[in-house]
């Protein structure tokens, strides 16, 4: 099955698509929903979307806390923690 292409016409994105739009979409192939269907098809899907975009954020936001930058000028002069301390370490 091909997707096809449905160019919209001045959509902000906070308007919904109007009862005529989703009724030639999903109408397309033949199907006949009542113009009631279509709307909780189409509510539907937003709130699909809405959540889908909360996931999304959300995930989004823990990789950004996740990430350990590797470039971080600091200066390493401090002493260093010998890993073998004690009586019979070699001497340089």
């Amino acid at each position: 099955m091909k997707a096809k292409i449905h160019p919209l016409k001045n959509q902000t994105e906070t308007d919904r698509l109007d009862l005529a739009t989703c009724k030639e979409i999903l109408n397309a192939n033949g199907n006949n929903y009542t113009d009631e269907e279509i709307l909780r098809i189409r509510d539907y899907l937003y709130q699909l979307a809405e959540i889908q975009c909360r996931h999304f954020k959300q995930w989004q936001a823990e990789e950004s806390d996740n990430v350990i930058p590797i470039n971080r000028n600091t200066d390493e002069t401090e002493e260093s923690i010998p890993l073998y301390p004690g009586e019979y370490r070699r001497a340089g």
